[in-house]
């Protein structure tokens, strides 16, 4: 098998540009993210770790997934990201053979949820990577108990390891999230700035961080900086829906 990641997944899924620990605001999560680290790093804590992660959407479990799958690639460990939300796109096949990979990141396991044939799949898988000595990293919305689960041998796999819950970000911790993605694109957000945006603007981060590309989009092709006037310019232009 092939030791880069990304030549395990369909063409049209792949790890976003932007999800490393490093552009991740570990806030009240930083034991999640070093025993997911330690996951890849620690010389003696390689093999067969298995973490489930929960939260509500957009708390950062996709980010963490992301991110883990890149630090895996950078160290030399084969490693693939699947996010059953595209579970119908592809058949139960999509989840053969990746047992043979390092490290195996399942997302939105909510999304197969009471379809017996891809619970039974995700079971074989998680069976397959323990008999391989492989880490299996899988996340939903729910604890695995709540998840809704017809197969109690998948709910009780998905219980057998640490399971984390992915706590979502206070104000101050959005803040420092929204700054670290602005920076990483050169941009320099004023406090004022930062309270203009939070106030007027949905304030869950996946919503943040598309207003901010919008906002990178168009400080560049205006040539100016990002400041309260140049918001409100840009928000009397395209009317009541907001900067696009």
């Amino acid at each position: 098998m092939p030791t880069d990641f990304t030549a395990q997944l369909p063409l049209d899924v792949g790890l976003r540009d932007t999800t490393s620990f490093d552009s991740f605001c570990s806030g009240r999560n930083q034991e999640l993210v070093d025993r997911l680290k330690a996951t890849v790093l620690a010389a003696d804590d390689k093999k067969g770790n298995q973490i489930y992660l929960w939260g509500q959407v957009d708390c950062g479990k996709t980010h963490l997934l992301q991110a883990l799958c890149r630090l895996a690639s950078q160290q030399g460990c084969s490693a693939v990201y699947l996010s059953l939300a595209d579970a119908q796109q592809h058949g139960v096949q999509w989840l053969e053979d990746v047992d043979r990979l390092g490290l195996v990141c399942i997302d939105d396991v909510q999304a197969i949820a009471g379809q017996r044939t891809w619970e039974t799949a995700l079971f074989t898988l998680g069976d397959r990577v323990r008999e391989q000595a492989g880490s299996w990293v899988v996340a939903g919305i729910a604890p695995p108990k709540g998840l809704s689960l017809v197969m109690p041998e998948l709910e009780s796999r998905l219980a057998r390891g640490l399971i984390y819950r992915v706590l979502g970000l206070n104000d101050d911790e959005r803040c420092q999230a929204v700054r670290i993605r602005a920076q990483q694109r050169g941009l320099e957000l004023s406090n004022e700035v930062m309270r203009y945006v939070l106030n007027r603007y949905p304030r869950d981060i996946a919503a943040l961080f598309e207003l901010l590309d919008r906002l990178d989009k168009a400080s560049l092709a205006s040539g100016r900086r990002l400041t309260i006037p140049f918001l409100r310019q840009l928000e009397a232009s395209c009317g009541e829906g907001g900067v696009e």
